[in-house]
């Protein structure tokens, strides 16, 4: 396989959007950054920002351990790169709940 098969649209990671998504789902399980460093077993909560504010992604071991605790799959947690999430208007884009509504198909961005 290519480097070229590999990195194509379709393979790609929204970091910014799977950093809205991690927020999200370790919000609703109610932990705090420094709970989930814990489990982590990190040695200072930067890493996790840095994965929330999508500069980068926690490691293969991280995001299954993470997965594992938020009780979703690696899958629920990695957003693809997709270019219809940000055909919202300009208004609506700066709000980042529509966004992720669009982006998971719950409203439609066409409105």
């Amino acid at each position: 396989m290519t480097n070229e098969s590999i990195h194509t649209k379709e393979t790609t990671i929204d970091l910014i959007m799977t950093g809205h998504v991690m927020r999200r789902e370790i919000r609703k399980c109610g932990y705090t950054i420094r709970e989930m460093q814990k489990k982590l077993g990190l040695s200072c909560p930067q890493p996790i920002y840095r994965w929330l504010r999508g500069r980068t992604l926690p490691s293969i071991d991280n995001l299954y351990t993470l997965s594992r605790i938020l009780g979703l799959t690696v899958d629920d947690l990695l957003v693809p790169r997709q270019s219809q999430v940000w055909i919202l208007q300009m208004a609506d884009n700066l709000k980042i709940g529509v966004r992720l509504w669009a982006y998971f198909g719950v409203v439609n961005a066409h409105d």
